[in-house]
């Protein structure tokens, strides 16, 4: 008998259709899930096809008006139109199945393309790979050395604006000092000589590990080769495959050290090198919250990009409360705790700029709330949010996540934000901090902001109590500069929630009272909303720092930095420095002239090098690292020049007035702790902190060591240094002279980079009464009477009022100079702080 063989298949033709509105309509699904396509959805899928033969598209579909529909359309219509591959990209494996059970009830067919090359299913990459259906899966599955999403016809990334950490990843190898502790050890010893001093302290000192150090890296030789030895043995995957990508384009890297990781990266993503990024034909990148076009250009290292923008109102109500503004740091946290014990639902959401924060803010709230919560973080909710939405009590802990997390309803009522996030991951960080572009990182901060508030408010109906932590997000918030860029609806809210936080001034009982009314009490709540649509604010504000021509020119310098053309990324970089002229933006010339120098250095163009960093110096941001480097590569005197104290001075200042708080009570708090110290010698610990504090009001480096033989406290300013003695008697015995007069070589010994200072030993004491005994021995110690350093504390203490009235919600580049006058007026400059001490004994 003759077998029966297999009928062929016949090759069924696909359809096509000339717009995705069309292919909409003829969805076999989508009468049962979307009947019709929104305005908002609409408009985008027009303005889509007016752009639909360039090359990156960035898309912009607020929360709630179904964005993962936008760009699943566009994929599948392209896919019917070309029959090539087609991907839709995202953050997590959730947000991917996501996804998928969105196509299926469209009716679109995709291939579920999520985990690795061991687990992921071969027949539904061969659907992908043959333009059958279109291919979901995560970013990381496109940016590593291996992806299985290669070169397409479009390619769609959802939540572009996170996803641009994921892009990065894959060029930045990162070092964790508790998780890599073996390796962070060992290339932190590799880079010991291109820390300095004062930075190496920095990153071992436990208070400071946060502070992000740049090593200079570039002209020493033997720290990339005992950095490389150490990598090129590191068998941890995430510092394995990064390292082998850069390793042979170190010179384009930049190498970020803090107590907590060392960072080694380029500026900007190398996508244009990584074929299946740039080689398809189209991108498009999809967020509800859109920043600036340069950021996009920067995260993903291209160099132009079409906007679509669609407006549309915020989703849902927001009820946003700053107790930071009212209480003292540690009484903030209980504020949360005490609206959680009264809760119906116990879920919480945690959103910070980083793990330590996030930890630290869990820590904070938890322990004071009952029932206990679980804690639960990004890795708990990787392929399904069920842990968090299913637990009776949980909270969720995610850093550096604004966006890709979606809490309807129920699922979650209470966000709380922790500190800014105008700064995520090593670069970032070093920018604000030592370049001062707090200016130029507004928007993602501004984006991020708009992007975590609308976490846990997905539709027109929902509703969440937000809770505002920490110094820097209040700082960040509060100043009109930056509130008036927010959307209206959400200023409202803002406004609102100030307004309301003035209950906390009389009673923090109330407060919580309020809170938890407004999450059980429809009425409660209505009555809210009403009050909040009345309120009269201004039209959103646009941001005028735009910088999408300097995003475009970063990405050339930094190509032209990977391909070896030093003498062309030198240009580019002058050329970028050069077009900034905006006062606020000061700190972003300074960065480009020292990016200048770099480019300049690799080329072997000494003259070129030396002239950026002196321009970059003058400019009085980050000027005590400018004035090292320019130092060390002029091969001139390492003592600092006296002209330069203002500057260096000025700019203490600035951060102190930053670390303390230019809003809430903080501020106060150590004004007073100088205040009453000074007036309490016989209470040593107090007075030592006192004095401590002045010296921080006054921009010094301060030490303060309870080691036998040291002085008391000591003040590091730009270029000279007082050590303090403080005695309570009413004589001034031989020991305590010849105690005093031995400061100078303590500090030297413990501090050598400061053997070129003029180190003046001072006595402090109620009396200048002198022991016979100790006459001989007093030439070069002064003396300061405890009257004379609590009248001039005070002084400080009112000045420092008035400079942060002044210059509150100010960036430090527009108010450098007049900074440095009032500093001088005031009194409070290093030549003035010589003359009060300058009282021989």
């Amino acid at each position: 008998m003759e077998k029966k063989r297999p009928e062929f298949r016949k090759p069924r033709a696909t359809q096509s259709y000339e717009t995705p509105e069309e292919l909409f309509a003829k969805l076999p699904n989508r009468a049962k899930s979307h009947g019709y396509l929104r305005g908002p959805q609409t408009d985008a899928l027009r303005d889509y096809m007016k752009l639909q033969d360039k090359t990156d598209i960035a898309c912009e579909l607020p929360t709630g008006t179904g964005k993962t529909i936008v760009g699943l359309l566009i994929a599948e219509w392209r896919r019917r139109q070309t029959g090539e591959k087609v991907a839709y990209l995202t953050l997590t494996n959730q947000l991917a199945r996501q996804v998928l059970r969105e196509a299926e009830n469209l009716g679109i067919d995709c291939a579920n393309l999520i985990g690795t090359k061991e687990t992921r299913d071969s027949g539904e990459v061969g659907r992908y790979t043959t333009g059958r259906a279109i291919g979901i899966t995560t970013f990381s599955n496109l940016f590593n050395v291996n992806p299985v999403v290669q070169t397409s016809n479009v390619l769609v990334f959802d939540d572009a604006h996170s996803g641009e950490h994921y892009v990065a990843e894959m060029w930045t190898v990162r070092i964790d000092a508790e998780d890599d502790q073996y390796i962070y050890q060992e290339v932190l010893a590799a880079l010991r000589p291109a820390l300095s001093e004062s930075q190496f302290r920095i990153v071992t000192d436990e208070a400071g590990s946060a502070t992000v150090e740049l090593a200079d890296v570039l002209t020493r030789a033997d720290v990339v080769t005992n950095v490389t030895t150490a990598l090129n043995e590191a068998e941890e995957r995430r510092i394995h495959f990064p390292w082998i990508v850069i390793r042979n384009n170190l010179n384009a890297c930049l190498f970020f050290v803090s107590g907590r990781e060392i960072v080694i990266r380029p500026i900007a993503p190398p996508t244009h090198t990584h074929a299946p990024f740039s080689e398809t034909k189209q991108r498009i990148y999809m967020s509800a919250t859109l920043g600036g076009e340069g950021d996009l250009l920067r995260g993903y290292g291209i160099t132009g990009i079409e906007t679509i923008r669609v407006k549309h109102a915020q989703w849902g109500r927001r009820y946003i409360f700053m107790p930071s503004l009212y209480f003292e740091e540690e009484k903030c946290p209980q504020v949360v705790s005490s609206i959680w014990n009264e809760m119906s639902e116990h879920r919480a959401l945690i959103l910070a700029p980083s793990f330590p924060i996030t930890d630290r803010t869990f820590n904070s709230i938890s322990a004071g709330m009952n029932p206990k919560p679980d804690k639960l973080g990004a890795r708990d909710i990787e392929n399904s949010l069920d842990p968090f939405t299913r637990s009776d009590s949980a909270v969720l802990c995610l850093a550096g996540r604004y966006d890709g997390v979606d809490l309807p309803g129920d699922d979650c009522r209470l966000l709380v934000m922790a500190e800014s996030p105008g700064a995520i991951g090593a670069l970032e960080r070093h920018l604000r901090e030592h370049w001062k572009l707090g200016p130029l990182l507004r928007r993602r901060e501004r984006t991020r902001l708009i992007q975590g508030m609308g976490r846990c408010t997905r539709d027109a109906t929902d509703f969440a109590v937000i809770i505002l932590l920490g110094q820097s997000l209040v700082d960040s918030i509060t100043p009109s500069v930056f509130s008036k860029t927010l959307p209206g609806e959400i200023q409202r809210e803002l406004t609102w929630g100030m307004e309301q936080g003035e209950v906390a001034r009389e009673d923090a009982d109330a407060l919580t009272e309020m809170i938890v009314g407004l999450l059980s009490d429809e009425e409660y709540r209505k009555n809210a909303n009403e009050n909040i649509v009345e309120l009269d604010i201004p039209d959103q504000a646009v941001d005028e720092l735009g910088d999408e021509e300097n995003g475009k020119a970063e990405v050339l310098y930094f190509r032209a930095m990977w391909s070896d053309d030093y003498t062309g990324a030198y240009h580019v970089a002058r050329r970028i420095a050069d077009d900034i002229n905006k006062p606020e933006l000061a700190g972003y010339r300074a960065w480009w002239l020292f990016l200048a120098a770099i480019a300049a250095q690799s080329a072997g163009e000494t003259e070129g090098e030396i002239d950026c960093l002196k321009r970059a110096k003058a400019i009085g941001i980050n000027s005590g690292f400018l004035d090292r480097l320019l130092r060390l590569r002029s091969k001139g005197a390492v003592k600092p020049v006296h002209d330069d104290a203002l500057d260096v001075q000025a700019e203490s200042v600035w951060n102190q007035l930053v670390n303390w708080g230019w809003q809430g009570p903080a501020f106060k708090k150590k004004l007073d702790e100088m205040t009453e110290g000074l007036l309490q010698l016989n209470n040593y610990t107090r007075f030592h902190i006192g004095l401590e504090r002045l010296g921080q009001c006054l921009g010094a480096e301060v030490i303060r060591s309870t080691a036998d033989g040291a002085p008391d406290v000591v003040w590091v300013f730009h270029d000279r240094c007082y050590t303090f003695e403080a005695k309570a008697g009413t004589q001034l015995s031989k020991k305590y002279v010849l105690q005093a007069k031995g400061h100078p070589d303590w500090v030297k010994a413990k501090r050598p980079e400061l053997n070129d200072f003029s180190v003046q030993p001072l006595i402090v004491s109620a009396w200048n009464e002198i022991d016979e005994l100790a006459k001989p021995h007093i030439k070069g110690l002064n003396f300061i009477s405890t009257a004379d350093i609590l009248s001039y504390g005070q002084k400080v203490a009112a000045e420092l009022n008035k400079l942060r009235t002044q210059f509150g919600g100010k960036d430090f580049g527009a108010v450098r100079d007049q900074l440095k006058a009032e500093i001088r007026q005031a009194q409070l400059d290093c030549d003035s702080i010589e003359k009060l001490l300058g009282t021989s004994l």
